[in-house]
C-alpha cells in the first residue's frame, strides 16, 4: 500500500532538516532562509517493529522487509499562498496529492534563523500558536481540509518535555501534537544505533523523536501491520487499512493471491512467538483458518492458500 505523508510549514521552520533526519541522510538543502526547498524530496522510510525483529530472531529468514511510508518536503508556505504568493501554488498542488500532512512548526528560538512575519518573539508560545493559524487558514483557503494531520513542534534540544506547550496546541487545534528536535535529530544520522541509544537515555526519553512520529503518522493514516512468512525465507511486514478483509490481504501481497484465494491462516504475532514456531502453534491449535471476509488484525501472521 502506497501512501505519502507531506511535511509543511512556514519558511524556516525545520522541514527538510526533519526530513533529512527522516532519511538518515541530507538529501535536503537547509539555511536560514525562505524558501530553501524548491523541487520536492521524497523519501521510503521504515517503520520502527518491535514484533517484525523479534519475528525475524525467531525465524531467522534470509531476508526482512518492514512496513514502510512515504515522506514528501514540500515548500514553505506562506501568507497568499492560495492566491500564488510566494511557492504557494506548487505547495498546495503537491499537497493535494498526500494522503496526510505533518505540520512542521517552529517553536525553537535561534537568532541566526529568520522569521517571515514574527508577531511575538519566534518560538514562543504566542508566535507557535499565530504560526499554526496561518498555515491552518492557507490549507483552508486553498481547498484542502479534512486530512489527516500532525503537528510537529520543532522544539529547542532542553524543551523535549516541554508539555504544558503540547497541550496547548492540542487544545487549540484539536489535533495531535509531539515535540521534535529536528536539529538533534539530523545529528542523529553521524551516528551508530547504540550512540543514538545512549544518548536518549541521558535526556530521560525511551523513543526518538522520529520514531514516535513516524508510529503517529502510521496510525493518522488508519494503517496497521500484517506479516507474512515466505518459506522460512523472507520475512514481509505489509500495510493495510484497518477494517480491510483477507482479500484485502491477499491482494496486497500479489494480485494472484486475491483472484485465486481459498482460505487463510492466521495467528496473532505474539502467540506465534510464545510456540516458538508455525509447526508447534499449528498442533496446539493457534493457528485459525479464515475465509475472504475476515478482518485483519492488527500484527496478525497469515499464510494465504491459494489455488492455480
Amino acid at each position: 500500500m502506497s501512501l505519502s505523508v507531506g511535511i509543511v510549514g512556514l519558511p524556516n521552520a525545520g522541514k527538510s532538516t526533519l526530513f533529512n533526519a527522516l532519511a538518515t541522510r541530507r538529501l535536503a538543502e537547509t539555511a536560514p532562509r525562505p524558501f530553501t526547498t524548491i523541487e520536492p524530496h521524497e523519501v521510503v522510510v521504515a517503520v520502527p517493529d518491535e514484533k517484525l525483529a523479534k519475528l525475524s530472531d525467531l525465524v531467522k529468514p534470509e531476508k526482512t522487509v518492514p512496513a514502510t511510508v512515504t515522506f514528501i518536503d514540500i515548500a514553505g508556505l506562506i501568507k497568499g499562498s492560495h492566491k500564488g504568493e510566494g511557492l504557494g501554488n506548487q505547495f498546495l498542488g503537491k499537497i493535494r496529492e498526500t494522503d496526510a500532512i505533518i505540520q512542521v512548526v517552529r517553536a525553537f528560538s535561534d537568532p541566526g534563523v529568520a522569521h517571515q512575519q514574527p508577531t511575538y518573539e519566534p518560538g514562543s508560545e504566542e508566535q507557535v500558536l499565530e504560526d499554526i493559524g496561518i498555515v491552518n487558514i492557507e490549507l483552508e483557503l486553498g481547498g484542502i481540509t479534512n486530512k489527516p494531520l500532525i503537528y510537529v513542534l520543532n522544539v529547542d534540544e532542553g524543551d523535549l518535555n516541554n508539555i504544558e506547550l503540547l497541550a496547548k496546541v492540542e487544545q487549540k487545534f484539536k489535533e495531535k501534537a509531539i515535540l521534535i528536535s529536528a536539529k538533534l535529530e539530523e545529528e542523529f544520522i553521524d551516528l551508530t544505533a547504540e550512540e543514538r541509544k545512549a544518548y536518549l537515555a541521558q535526556l530521560g526519553i525511551e523513543k526518538s523523536g522520529l520514531e514516535r512520529l513516524i508510529l503517529h503518522t502510521y496510525d493518522i493514516l488508519g494503517l496497521i501491520t500484517f506479516y507474512t512468512i515466505k518459506g522460512g525465507k523472507e520475512i514481509h511486514a505489509w500495510s493495510l487499512k484497518r477494517g480491510e478483509t483477507a482479500f484485502d490481504a491477499a491482494a496486497e501481497v500479489h494480485t494472484d493471491f486475491a483472484k485465486n484465494f481459498i482460505k487463510a491462516e492466521v495467528i496473532n504475532v505474539d502467540e506465534l512467538l510464545a510456540a516458538g514456531s508455525w509447526k508447534e502453534a499449528k498442533e496446539a491449535g493457534k493457528v485459525k483458518l479464515e475465509g475472504k471476509d475476515y478482518l485483519v488484525c492488527d500484527q496478525d501472521v497469515i499464510e494465504f492458500k491459494v489455488g492455480s
